[in-house]
């Protein structure tokens, strides 16, 4: 894997119910090498998202898909894996 960025910073998450919350984000975007055909190129978002405000952020929206805007602008649709506020990717936005 390659890592094509780094990003931290903090954020607004959008909620299903539509409620925006502050949010800190440590997020890396990857790529995988060119030594597999069916994968090469491939992109892949993985980090964590959490409230420095709400200690149960990750628990009360666990597996819940939401929208993180972050600092430069950029949007994605994510959801928590775990409730160490490891985060999948639903859909990048842009």
């Amino acid at each position: 894997m390659k890592v094509l960025e780094h990003l931290q910073g903090t954020g607004v998450v959008t909620v299903q119910t539509g409620e925006e919350i502050r949010a800190a984000y440590d997020i890396s975007i990857t790529q995988d090498d060119a030594g597999t055909p069916a994968t090469a190129g491939s992109k892949h978002i993985s980090g964590q998202v959490w409230s420095a405000h709400d200690p149960y952020f990750v628990i009360t929206h666990f597996r819940k898909i939401m929208t993180l805007r972050m600092e430069d602008g950029r949007r994605f649709k994510f959801f928590h894996r775990d409730d160490a506020g490891n985060i999948g990717l639903n859909k990048w936005i842009g």
